[in-house]
């Protein structure tokens, strides 16, 4: 693939940057395994996620600058992203007023393999198997203080690798197949570490254009400087992109934060005269406020009452972890919501508006949802 332009240049400085970083850890972690023997049990543990986790990082390979002073970027080929696994595409006709005016368009529907994962055992272990693999490869990343910032299906390529010949398959597997699934990050020319921001960004740093605005924590998207706290933080805005990534497997949609029609018409009679995007943004928080993300007044720390020390939420509704989980439940398609209390437990945890407030990857990966770890 040819990438062009000065914009796009600047990203393949960033992915080269970091290809060649979890390219030289790769190599390392695999002459350093006769060092792991001699150390601690719990350091080896904690070294050997670390070193799982580059199974689950795009394959550098090389790069190369053609005469038009493109940069090439060249990577294994990892498989299928998992949007495709879970979609379908539908080609529908998009009516308006004007009949002259109708036009073409395509349609996102659930896939099969989506009702699969949802409606059986080894389904439900599949998507516990593809988000493990996704905070291994995201700790890999954390662990040398990168923010990866664009989390997402799209970016999630996944091999469901032939026991038999070690190759990819193509298409879904039927139940007479035997494969594993392995799921490699790709994509790092949104990414953000230490060197990136004091070299490639420029004095104006990261902006709103280079990440996806569906899958970005409020912080990045209400504060332009989000960036200049404690990396601890910084790391958490993946943290965010994973619950969303997690609510869309199991609500079979991209459109997680989707309000109603109706919540919507009665939203427009208060916004009327906004500009479309402080209207999309007002949904957007009317959203998370329905799903019990964003409680207005509920937090102490940041001045407001508590409703857990018997302060009155502003909110309409209770918010519970029942509310939450009826509240997915009405918006899943199959009405089945989450595969259990621990799989809500870890949305809670991971979609908290405050980012100090949202588990970490090494918290995340020692969830009870995780126990026992799944197998590879």
């Amino acid at each position: 693939q040819v990438e062009r332009g000065p914009t796009v240049y600047l990203s393949g400085l960033r992915e080269k940057h970091f290809g060649e970083l979890f390219l030289n850890a790769y190599n390392v972690s695999e002459s350093s395994s006769a060092t792991q023997a001699s150390s601690s049990q719990a350091a080896s543990s904690e070294l050997g996620l670390s070193e799982e986790g580059l199974k689950h990082i795009a394959r550098y390979i090389e790069y190369f600058e053609s005469r038009y002073n493109d940069i090439w970027l060249v990577f294994h080929h990892e498989g299928v992203s998992l949007s495709k696994l879970m979609y379908t595409v539908e080609e529908a006709e998009i009516s308006s007023e004007k009949a002259e005016e109708a036009s073409h368009g395509q349609i996102l529907r659930p896939s099969k393999w989506w009702t699969w994962l949802k409606t059986t055992e080894s389904g439900k272990e599949e998507m516990r198997r593809i988000i493990w693999q996704l905070l291994l490869g995201l700790k890999a990343c954390h662990d040398r203080n990168i923010t990866h910032r664009d989390i997402k299906p799209e970016n999630m390529v996944i091999c469901l690798e032939d026991i038999k010949s070690g190759r990819c398959l193509k298409g879904v597997p039927n139940g007479d197949q035997n494969f594993k699934t392995n799921m490699r990050i790709i994509d790092f020319g949104s990414a953000l570490d230490e060197y990136t921001i004091k070299h490639l960004y420029g004095s104006t740093g990261p902006s709103r254009a280079e990440q996806t605005h569906d899958y970005a924590p409020p912080e990045a998207i209400l504060n332009s400087s989000w960036h200049h706290g404690p990396t601890s933080l910084t790391l958490k805005y993946d943290m965010w992109s994973v619950g969303v990534v997690m609510l869309e497997m199991i609500l079979g949609s991209p459109n997680v934060f989707e309000i109603s029609s109706v919540t919507r018409a009665l939203l427009d009679q208060h916004i009327r005269g906004w500009s479309e995007n402080f209207k999309e943004l007002a949904y957007k928080l009317r959203s998370l406020m329905e799903m019990c993300i964003l409680i207005p007044g509920s937090s102490l720390k940041h001045g407001g009452a508590s409703s857990k020390q018997g302060g009155i939420s502003l909110a309409s509704w209770k918010c519970s972890e029942e509310f939450f989980a009826e509240q997915i439940k009405s918006r899943d398609p199959l009405k089945i919501g989450f595969p259990n209390v621990w799989a809500l437990r870890l949305v809670r945890g991971l979609l908290q508006w405050y980012p100090e407030d949202r588990v970490t990857v090494d918290e995340a990966l020692q969830h009870p949802y995780f126990q026992p770890p799944p197998s590879s």
